[in-house]
């Protein structure tokens, strides 16, 4: 059953399914759910000074993409698709984030130079390596993609509203962590 999927959240990532081919059940919902908080924390302790706050944006993270798709669900009137779109949402988000640690990595350096250089003159920023930044924007637009896909086969809309409703979770999150610093 795992190696099922695995193989349909692949194909899910490739445009080859969309969420309704994924179970529905609440064991794979919470599974999927729990490695995205987990590859979120890994990526974002990367970057982060030390674990806490990372633990506690891997959390904040990941509650607000299952409230995000429970509220666009509920609004649509199609909240019983809650289970497989999350599932696919986790799913499809714990892959990138996976791919994404390679080039978060490459990035680290000059994450930490913009942090420490807030304080002092831009000129100590250090270079990002440009294939670290090429892959990271990549690999974010291939997700925005993903999860625009998983929105529109859900919601039954057109891909311009699974765009649309995608970005407005991105700016819900940009928001949230704006407010709490």
């Amino acid at each position: 059953m795992t190696m099922v999927f695995a193989r349909r959240l692949v194909d899910l990532v490739l445009f080859r399914r969309g969420p309704q081919d994924l179970p529905g059940d609440q064991s794979t919902l919470i599974a999927s759910a729990v490695a995205y908080c987990i590859a979120q924390f890994v990526q974002i302790v990367m970057v982060a000074a030390n674990a806490g706050p990372a633990l506690f944006q891997a959390l904040l993270a990941s509650i607000l993409l299952g409230l995000y798709a429970a509220l666009v669900l509920r609004l649509r009137r199609l909240p019983n698709r809650f289970n497989q779109t999350a599932t696919a949402l986790f799913g499809a988000g714990t892959i990138i984030t996976l791919l994404m640690l390679a080039p978060t990595h490459g990035l680290a350096s000059y994450i930490e130079s913009l942090r420490a250089a807030s304080a002092s003159a831009a000129s100590d920023v250090a270079t990002p390596s440009p294939l670290a930044a090429l892959a990271y924007v990549a690999l974010g637009i291939w997700g925005l993609a993903v999860y625009s896909h998983i929105y529109r086969h859900a919601l039954e809309v057109p891909i311009a509203a699974g765009v649309a409703v995608t970005i407005g979770f991105e700016i819900a999150v940009l928001l949230v962590f704006s407010v709490l610093g």
